[in-house]
């Protein structure tokens, strides 16, 4: 079974909003997924697991830092 990583798109780091539940082999095809359908320019990316532990963001033309 594939494990489910929320996608968030927010203004910076600390801002919260409501994300997106995306089913990949791994982190690295859940970044992939982000990057790729990312709809605003100027924006950080967050990928959090299930439980809400952030596991990996992109800020602002950066590249991906992951948190664990």
């Amino acid at each position: 079974m594939k494990p489910t990583y929320i996608i968030k798109e927010t203004q910076n780091i600390n801002s919260e909003r409501e994300g997106i539940e995306y089913q990949a082999n791994s982190l690295t095809s859940a970044k992939r997924y982000a990057t790729s359908h990312q709809f605003y320019h100027g924006t950080v990316l967050k990928i959090e697991a299930e439980n809400g532990t952030l596991l990996s963001y992109k800020e602002i033309g950066g590249e991906w830092l992951d948190t664990l």
